[in-house]
């Protein structure tokens, strides 16, 4: 089951942040010949299991490494891997990796996987009702700019419309924009008031969802 990236949720140690920084990256995990030989990969296996990482990381880190002529020590890494997993593959973890939108790469199992899923749904309601929330608020800011942009329009147009120096066929022109910019102020109206109700909806919306919610946010 994919769901949404792994977020470490303990708090790292100096040396273990140095480790992963080197080893555990978007790209490559190593690129440093000494950093491969200094892995302490017990460690490096800690660091992934605390982010929810898949086995297959470790391929990531020997095909760094054996740049360099380093073999990632598998049974250490994976030892660790399976600490870290200990404690990412709980309920308050679940939770967390969902509220912040990211992914579950299906690295729990049994019963920790169950529990460990229903949180994350639940945060991944409240990151989902949210996002819908940040959406309808960015909609309604535009439908407002574009309600000032139009209002500036119209104001321009009837200044320019009521002035006698005005050729007939520009007056017919400019009254032709009056009844368009009318007809979009009309719409515009009708959309920000939507959009204002939307907005109201999501928001008590995310309210509830958030003090329904078990844990801390």
């Amino acid at each position: 089951m994919k769901t949404r990236a792994r977020n470490p949720l303990v708090t790292h140690t100096l040396a273990a942040i140095a480790v992963v920084a080197a080893l555990v990256g978007c790209a490559t995990p190593a690129d440093n010949k000494d950093q491969c030989l200094a892995a302490d990969w017990r460690t490096v296996g800690y660091e992934d299991g605390l982010r929810g990482a898949p086995a297959d990381r470790i391929g990531s880190h020997r095909v760094a490494c054996g740049k360099h002529g380093v073999t990632p020590d598998l049974a250490a890494y994976l030892d660790g891997r399976e600490r870290g997993l200990q404690q990412y593959c709980q309920p308050r973890s679940g939770f967390r990796v969902g509220v912040n939108g990211n992914t579950y790469a299906d690295v729990c199992a049994g019963a920790a996987e169950t529990a460990f899923i229903d949180a994350y749904r639940q945060g991944c309601r409240i990151y989902d009702a949210r996002a819908a929330l940040r959406t309808a608020q960015s909609q309604l800011r535009s439908a407002r700019q574009s309600l000032v942009q139009t209002d500036s329009a119209m104001t321009e147009a009837t200044a320019e419309l009521v002035s006698p120096k005005v050729p007939t066929e520009r007056r017919t022109a400019l009254a032709a924009d009056l009844v368009r910019l009318t007809q979009q102020r009309t719409a515009l109206s009708t959309r920000i008031e939507q959009l204002s109700a939307r907005t109201q909806e999501l928001a008590s919306n995310v309210q509830v969802l958030e003090r329904q919610s078990p844990y801390t946010l």
